[in-house]
């Protein structure tokens, strides 16, 4: 009887201990979703494999976690799902909740000066827009007149997707003011107006996400000053100065040559494009032949810029700095044409534009400026950006 009896302890012990790491090995049961604390060598996708049996569904963490910030700041802002950090507090939703969010998609339009297509600089914004969307399951709908100064065209479309019910809006203003009314009707409407690459003059914008331009054009124009001797006479290639992004380029420029003793002998419009460039180009060299630098506030005009002075056969005497190291400057500043560019970062205009307005959907307060910055770009390093 005793033997019987300790045969049936020992068969019970031994099925406790086999059971207990297959209970400790299954994915939590939750009924609701629950705090969590990011512990050493978590992962997003770890995490949801672990609490909602699907490694996959890692953003439903991401989207839940901003949605509690905006009740309580103590849970982590995510701006990415790549960088948690050990102490940062999650929201782990249930597997229902997690399944509720996976098949919810907001509407968010990214609006920019112009398409893809046309410009390398607009090719990487709406790139990072559509690899974030893809992410962080937004409804995504990109677009843009099919030239900068086609202010009209960009209000149209604006217009047009307040009346299709977007649900944020991202844009780069082809006019620092001219959209302003567009905008008036966004927030009538409750959507929040996210600003991108070129500030606006109008008051409610939800944040700036872009280069410092002056910042920028003032870096240029100081590399210009280190090139040339004290007095010498340079030009500036604007652009549309009714564009805030351009304007604050060329006023940092134009600091940094009042500071240096340069000489501005000509500024003129170069609307944007190589041809401009090239054309205005020709103008300054015919009325100005002792120029020793350009300052071109976007790369397609420094490319025409460097056309004409190769035409002209002054490509060795004349210094052309252009801005946005698309790939195109910079493999002309390797082929030793241009002679430097600004970097900024469009990729992560439109990658934080789409993080933020759906953060703004959700009810979170957005800081005010998100600055992406710039980079001098030169013969050192412009393999870098090709």
């Amino acid at each position: 009887m005793a033997k019987r009896i300790l045969l049936s302890v020992i068969v019970t012990i031994a099925l406790l201990v086999a059971l207990v790491p297959m209970a400790s090995a299954a994915p939590p049961q939750q009924q609701g979703g629950q705090a969590y604390t990011v512990q050493k060598d978590d992962w997003m996708w770890k995490l949801a494999d672990k609490y909602l049996g699907d490694k996959y569904a890692y953003p439903a963490i991401a989207i839940a976690t901003n949605a509690k910030h905006a009740e309580d700041p103590s849970y982590a802002f995510i701006w990415n799902m790549d960088l948690i950090e050990v102490g940062d507090k999650l929201y782990i939703p249930s597997a229902e909740e997690a399944k509720t969010i996976m098949e919810t998609k907001h509407k968010i339009q990214v609006e920019t000066k112009d398409i893809a297509a046309n410009n390398p600089f607009w090719a990487a914004v709406w790139e990072g827009a559509e690899k974030t969307a893809k992410r962080w399951l937004v409804d995504l709908t990109l677009n843009a007149p099919t030239s900068e100064a086609d202010v009209d065209v960009q209000i149209s479309q604006v217009e047009d997707a307040i009346t299709k019910g977007v649900e944020a809006l991202v844009v780069a203003p082809t006019d620092a003011s001219a959209l302003n009314p567009t905008f008036d009707k966004a927030k009538a409407a409750g959507i929040p107006v996210l600003i991108i690459d070129s500030d606006t003059t109008w008051p409610d914008k939800l944040t700036f996400i872009g280069t410092d331009n002056k910042a920028g054009g003032k870096l240029a124009g100081e590399f210009i000053c280190g090139e040339i001797p004290s007095g010498s006479e340079v030009a500036i290639i604007t652009g549309h100065m009714s564009a805030q992004s351009i304007a604050d380029r060329v006023h940092g420029a134009e600091e940094a040559f009042a500071a240096c003793g340069a000489k501005v002998v000509a500024e003129l419009n170069g609307e944007h494009t190589r041809e401009g460039g090239q054309a205005v180009m020709e103008d300054i060299i015919t009325a100005n032949p002792d120029v020793k630098a350009v300052f071109c506030a976007n790369d397609n005009m420094a490319l025409g810029a460097v056309e004409a002075l190769k035409a002209a056969g002054k490509l060795e005497d004349v210094i052309v700095v252009g801005f946005d190291a698309n790939p195109d400057a910079a493999a002309s500043i390797l082929a030793g044409e241009m002679t430097a560019t600004i970097a900024q970062s469009p990729y992560n205009m439109g990658r934080f534009g789409v993080v933020y307005g759906l953060a703004a959907i959700q009810g979170n307060t957005i800081p005010t400026r998100i600055d992406t910055g710039t980079t001098l770009v030169t013969a050192e390093n412009a393999a870098d950006y090709k």
